[in-house]
């Protein structure tokens, strides 16, 4: 008679997430009606800006009201992951500062490379996505992907596939995690993005 297995419990190493919200309506429209008159707008230069990138422009209007709706779910992440324990780097506790948000317009063909933000946790939200192939039929078009590693050191890469269920949804998650976005190839839609980083403020 065979012995009876005893399964094991389930250790989950502390990891930092991702977190997904949905903007409000009138914050949405707000935004996307900004970033459509992205013609009348200078393109900002980044470390990023080259032939094939997708070009930034800084978002003026409707900040205080992103703000205030970021603020309780910055509140909740940092909560959750006990964030800021590992940052010992100030002596007393001190506010958040938000940095000034941009936009991307990204054209079929165009990318934005790997790269991290300069904010201790940054955002990206989606204002306009192309109608693009099946899902089924993509792997990387007009994807939007983060590397990390996991607990042994081995790369590993979250693929969003995105698609209009996306739009007027936001991500939240730590700032020097890398990701990039892949190009797209079967739409003369443009697709459009806001990012921005969290600081703290100790002025």
């Amino acid at each position: 008679m065979s012995e009876k297995i005893t399964m094991a419990s389930e250790l989950n190493l502390q990891n930092f997430g991702v977190f997904i919200s949905s903007l409000p309506d009138n914050l949405f429209l707000n935004i996307k009606n900004e970033c459509l008159d992205f013609i009348n707008k200078k393109v900002m230069i980044s470390g990023l800006t080259a032939r094939g990138v997708a070009k930034h422009f800084y978002l003026d209007e409707s900040v205080d009201q992103l703000c205030k709706f970021l603020t309780p779910i910055i509140s909740e992440y940092i909560k959750k992951y006990d964030y800021f324990k590992d940052f010992n780097i100030l002596s007393r506790s001190v506010p958040l500062a938000f940095t000034k948000p941009w936009f991307n317009i990204q054209k079929k063909s165009e990318f934005i490379p790997s790269h991290i933000h300069e904010g201790l946790l940054s955002y990206t939200i989606w204002i306009q996505l192309p109608n693009l192939s099946k899902v089924e039929e993509r792997r990387f078009d007009g994807c939007f992907e983060f590397d990390y590693c996991n607990i042994v050191g081995l790369i590993r890469r979250h693929r969003i596939i995105l698609d209009k269920s996306y739009e007027g949804k936001m991500i939240l998650f730590p700032g020097n995690l890398p990701h990039c976005v892949y190009p797209f190839y079967d739409s003369d839609e443009i697709r459009i993005s806001v990012s921005g980083n969290i600081n703290l403020n100790n002025s």
